[in-house]
């Protein structure tokens, strides 16, 4: 039931955003709101399962990441600065700005994530410089700069200012525009 209850919110979140009634998830689940309250003690306590298990599923994603040599270091790398979770909670950028406002608690959980979650991508630069594929440069600097551009990603898209409409294709833009810069390829000019 528990898990019913995880999908029925996510569900309506994609709908109504985060401010979804614990009596439209008990029509949902088919169940009552003694039954929701059941499993978890409150709202929050759903959506900081979704968090929960997001963050996680970015966890396996980064590991499945890091066990799979037969992709190219770039390729590696790129893939390991946008990774998201394919469910739905933290990729809509508009959930994630309600997420900060309403639900400090479980935002401090991503921002936490974002913040210190840095161990496999500061391995790859080390890598990358040592073998000659990336030049030297301050990896911290690169970390703070990347994590400000995520947090530029989600304020433009509230603001109306920015056009991705999840965060993976904002990811995607930043990490291009890091790796790659902005000079066009040869032959573009």
């Amino acid at each position: 039931m528990k898990d019913k209850i995880v999908q029925a919110a996510m569900a309506e979140i994609r709908q109504w955003g985060l401010k979804f009634s614990i009596r439209d998830l008990a029509r949902k689940t088919g169940s009552s709101t003694k039954t929701i309250y059941g499993h978890f003690g409150s709202k929050e306590d759903i959506i900081g399962c979704i968090v929960d298990e997001a963050l996680q599923e970015m966890r396996q994603q980064e590991q499945a990441l890091q066990d799979n040599y037969s992709l190219p270091f770039k390729q590696r790398l790129k893939e390991a600065l946008i990774i998201v979770p394919s469910g739905f909670a933290l990729v809509d950028l508009r959930i994630l700005n309600e997420l900060k406002m309403l639900y400090p608690v479980q935002w401090a959980k991503v921002d936490t994530y974002l913040n210190e979650g840095w161990d496999y991508i500061r391995r790859l630069f080390s890598a990358g410089m040592a073998s000659g594929e990336l030049r030297h440069f301050d990896v911290e600097l690169f970390i703070r700069v990347y994590v400000a551009a995520w947090y530029t990603v989600m304020e433009r898209q509230a603001e109306g200012g920015f056009t991705a409409p999840s965060l993976a294709e904002g990811l995607q833009e930043v990490v291009e525009i890091m790796l790659c810069g902005i000079y066009a390829p040869k032959g573009e000019e």
